[in-house]
């Protein structure tokens, strides 16, 4: 199969369950990379985290590309910003204002910091920020901080709950995605990683059907959603995921992507 881009989610995807890239899917990628085949992470993280789980790849950075916050940035990987879909003050308001007992958040993202609203704490936040080597800061009033995208954590159940008593006005406002049961995250209507890889396909004059995207979670949807590229679920992919895949490979803990990739895509050395 003749494939020019590569876009791969990262968490339970990339990923093992140890947040590591396994050799052989570190080898398989690396390998497309050196016959020029772009290899893209499409992913809910920020810039920072997604280079430091791409730190074993050694890309140069200019020359290749990121998908990040679900969608809401496409970027190089030295941060040159592509594409970009800010919240509105007026969004981040509303965010606020959805905030729960029980329910951490909203944490909110621009390029560079994860922020939190002013009068709120900092607990729970500040661990994740370190992983994605972000600070953590207070927000003030009156700032435009270009917020990218927003999210509340908890316990799978209370996420639920909280998901299905959200105002019928939040999903006419917001593009809002799971990450796993513990994590709701909130974009500007309309972003997604789906019509994000659309974006960066049409930038680099690459057909869709010569684009293979891989994916496990409800994140993933958007792109699984797109006619032409080549989409491979994950074996621990929830069913929704598996049921638009053209192919199903073995899970992040078994070299699944390795696995396709060498399977699927051409590559003469």
């Amino acid at each position: 199969m003749k494939i020019k881009l590569i876009a791969v989610d990262l968490d339970g995807t990339l990923l093992n369950s140890k947040k590591e890239v396994s050799p052989k899917t570190l080898k398989a990628l690396k390998r497309a990379r050196a016959h020029g085949i772009y290899v893209v992470p499409l992913s809910g993280r920020p810039l920072p985290g997604v280079l430091k789980v791409f730190e074993p790849f050694a890309f140069k950075a200019d020359e290749n590309f990121a998908i990040c916050y679900n969608g809401g940035l496409v970027q190089r990987m030295d941060g040159q910003i592509l594409h970009s879909s800010a919240l509105t003050p007026e969004n981040v308001d509303h965010l606020i204002a959805l905030k729960r007992p029980g329910i951490m958040g909203p944490y909110l993202m621009n390029t560079e910091d994860f922020y939190v609203p002013k009068g709120a704490s900092k607990f729970g936040v500040s661990f994740v920020a370190k992983a994605r080597n972000m600070g953590v800061k207070v927000m003030e009033d009156g700032v435009d901080y270009q917020i990218i995208k927003g999210e509340f954590v908890s316990l799978p159940s209370l996420m639920k709950k909280f998901r299905a008593a959200l105002p019928p006005a939040a999903d006419k406002e917001f593009t809002i995605s799971a990450s796993g049961g513990q994590c709701l995250e909130f974009n500007t209507y309309g972003t997604t990683k789906g019509n994000a890889l659309t974006y960066l396909l049409d930038y680099l004059d690459i057909p869709q059907k010569e684009a293979m995207v891989f994916g496990d979670n409800n994140n993933d949807l958007s792109d699984f959603s797109l006619p032409d590229v080549f989409k491979v679920a994950m074996g621990n992919a929830i069913p929704e995921i598996k049921q638009r895949a053209d192919y199903i490979t073995a899970s992040n803990n078994q070299d699944g992507i390795a696995k396709a990739v060498e399977q699927l895509v051409d590559m003469e050395d």
